[in-house]
């Protein structure tokens, strides 16, 4: 393609979809939705802010698909892996921190653009985190009804504190840890038994065997 001296080569739409999601991830995760303005975006992704418009419509539908959508894709990833979830709670609760806490680790910046954005954005809600919650409650209470255990912690309770466990481990790792953090491993399998001891059945008599997962 020939270029005009002086002129910057015309870029492909996805690219500049592309820079703009990244350039909006990093500055809602920095400034909230409501501090982040379209002209920053702009600014910080090398585009005109009127290309902002075109791309996306609107701030809403950027912060959607720069942040709602990365974070709904992977815990509706999750949610369809329940079907094929190891048989017994210690595993389980190992399973659910195996498979979410690195991806909330590797994408702290989601989290920020959430917990910043909270009350100020017109955008559509998690989805998938609340069809987590309402299905992961749901599992706990059917296998403890089988089993004939009692609930020491409510379950719509239980699985919304979890995944906060697992948020706030990331978000306050600095906080938690200024001269550095544990291992990987050794966080992991910490919060895989925080997690199963908090849902353990009521009760100081040891639980009576899990139920069968046929």
């Amino acid at each position: 393609m020939e270029v005009t001296p002086g002129r910057r080569p015309r870029r492909r739409t996805d690219e500049v979809r592309g820079l703009i999601l990244d350039a909006a991830r990093a500055v809602f995760a920095e400034r909230g939705y409501a501090g982040a303005s379209t002209r920053l975006i702009a600014e910080r992704a090398g585009v005109s802010t009127p290309l902002i418009f075109n791309n996306f419509g609107t701030k809403a539908a950027l912060f959607a698909e720069a942040v709602i959508q990365p974070f709904d894709a992977r815990i509706t990833e999750f949610l369809s892996q329940n079907e094929t979830m190891p048989p017994g709670r210690e595993a389980r609760n190992a399973h659910f921190v195996h498979a979410l806490y690195p991806f909330l680790r590797d994408n702290a910046d989601l989290l920020h653009a959430l917990v910043k954005s909270t009350g100020d954005t017109e955008s559509e809600r998690l989805h998938a985190l609340d069809n987590y919650f309402a299905a992961s409650a749901a599992r706990m209470r059917s296998e403890f009804q089988k089993a004939g255990w009692a609930f020491d912690i409510p379950p719509d309770l239980m699985v919304r504190y979890a995944f906060g466990m697992l948020a706030g481990a990331v978000m306050f790792d600095q906080w938690f840890y200024p001269d550095g953090a544990p291992d990987e491993a050794t966080t992991e399998a910490a919060l895989a038994r925080l997690l199963y001891k908090a849902a353990a059945p009521s009760g100081d008599a040891p639980p009576s065997p899990e139920p069968s997962q046929d």
